[in-house]
């Protein structure tokens, strides 16, 4: 009954809208939630192909998005850490204000206050999804990906009254990368002795939840078993848990040592998306570098032909993984915009609910949301796919 409120009222604002000619898109201000939310500014393009479609980031991200041919005007002006700050509101309300938007598809859950923006404006609320991927998961059927609902909102919506111009099947997010992050990303391979002729295999040990992070004995289980094969591994430093990789060091013989290489936080976002596209196997928790992973890569130059040839490899605890993991094996999740395999491994956990889905709110005092992560399956499958590849 919810979902059916929802839709109708979702219908009447979109059915309200006179002209569809200025939009805007708000993601959250989060890396990866900025990413994924690249589907609303596709739908809009695939329906109204000469509409102005704006689009806010947090400025240390819109390198990803310049280029974007969905993008009319981007606005990276968001600072905040992991919450809106002062200023972050004040730029929603001053763009919203200048520009008169026709829509604005808020994908964000900080910037439901309608005073925020002018009054009558029309305002599509992506929070709206909420009880469709409820019931998905009850019933275990639907896409309930964040990158597809961002996309599928709108066009169901639209689809009652308005013809789609552009008959483009919705794969993923691209991300646009500079000539400069790519020659960089190459040199840090050169530099580091890194050939390109064994496979490379890329951990992220970080997240931004300790709720998210793949536990400390797992991660180097999975590096012991990596260290058996004949690979470079690159291994992530920790932003939100600090000097976790000289953790994982130092539980590692010198052997193992040698396979693994930092790649420090001097490496830029944009160089860091273009090593990934180089690596054969991606593997993280639920967080941004996850979704960069995922995320098509596009030369921002046209003068570069990305591999986009990277198996990744999401790694789960309590925190719903059909939202934001990838698995193109598994008819109920989204593979990633890759031209290979994705994979999302989900660890037991005794506690597991919805409100894990809020994971930058949880106050657990034990984290158990990973009670038991089979690593010896996820080698495994990281053996068979670079056996295939021989």
């Amino acid at each position: 009954m919810l979902i059916a409120h929802l839709n109708r009222k979702n219908l009447k604002i979109i059915q309200s809208v006179k002209k569809f000619e200025k939009i805007l898109v708000i993601p959250d201000i989060h890396i990866g939630d900025a990413i994924l939310a690249q589907g609303g500014l596709k739908v809009f393009k695939d329906f109204f192909p000469d509409a102005q479609v704006d689009f806010i980031v947090k400025k240390s991200v819109s390198p990803f998005f310049e280029g974007n041919p969905n993008i009319s005007n981007l606005y990276p002006v968001f600072t905040g850490l992991h919450f809106p700050n002062e200023s972050d509101i004040e730029n929603v309300k001053r763009i919203a204000r200048e520009n008169n938007y026709d829509l604005c598809y808020n994908c964000s859950p900080f910037f439901e206050n309608e005073s925020l923006f002018p009054k009558g404006q029309k305002i599509l609320s992506f929070l709206t999804v909420a009880p469709q991927v409820i019931r998905n998961d009850m019933d275990q059927t639907g896409n309930s990906h964040i990158a597809f609902t961002c996309y599928d909102l709108p066009y169901q919506l639209l689809a009652k009254n308005h013809k789609v111009q552009r008959e483009e099947k919705f794969t993923g997010v691209p991300l646009t990368l500079s000539d400069k992050a790519i020659e960089d990303a190459k040199s840090f391979l050169m530099n580091s002795g890194i050939s390109k002729d064994k496979p490379i295999i890329f951990l992220n040990p970080d997240t931004a939840s300790i709720y998210t992070r793949i536990p400390h004995h797992d991660q180097i289980a999975i590096l012991k078993k990596l260290a058996v094969l004949d690979c470079s591994i690159l291994l992530g430093v920790g932003y939100t848990a600090q000097n976790i990789e000289n953790e994982l060091l130092e539980k590692m013989t010198d052997e193992e040592k040698a396979k693994i290489t930092f790649v420090p936080k001097t490496v830029s976002l944009d160089a860091y998306a273009a090593l990934i596209d180089l690596a054969d196997v991606f593997i993280s928790g639920d967080t941004g570098p996850l979704h960069i992973a995922a995320a098509r890569k596009v030369a921002k130059s046209g003068q570069h032909q990305f591999r986009n040839k990277t198996f990744v490899i999401s790694i789960f605890g309590a925190t719903p993984p059909r939202l934001s993991g990838y698995d193109s094996t598994d008819p109920l999740y989204f593979g990633a915009n890759q031209e290979v395999l994705s994979k999302t491994y989900v660890s037991e956990s005794p506690c597991r609910n919805i409100t894990c889905v809020n994971k930058m709110a949880k106050t657990c005092k034990d984290v158990r949301c990973y009670e038991f992560l089979n690593t010896d399956v996820i080698f495994s499958d990281i053996k068979t796919y670079l056996n295939s590849r021989k």
